[in-house]
């Protein structure tokens, strides 16, 4: 399990492949900790951005 600096604000991950189940990823820890470690979380497409917010409700 990689460990992150303290402080640090940017995190490269593998992304990983599945014909049945679409692509797949490892969120690093500091990012669910400031997404207060949400069960779902949402990604919104603005322009040449991604976001990624926990998702509501």
């Amino acid at each position: 399990m990689p460990k992150w600096k303290k402080g640090a604000t940017e995190f490269t991950v593998g992304v990983s492949y599945h014909k049945v189940r679409g692509y797949a990823a490892t969120i690093p820890k500091p990012v669910m900790e400031q997404l207060s470690k949400p069960e779902r979380i949402t990604f919104v497409l603005k322009r040449e951005k991604v976001e990624i917010r926990a998702a509501r409700g």
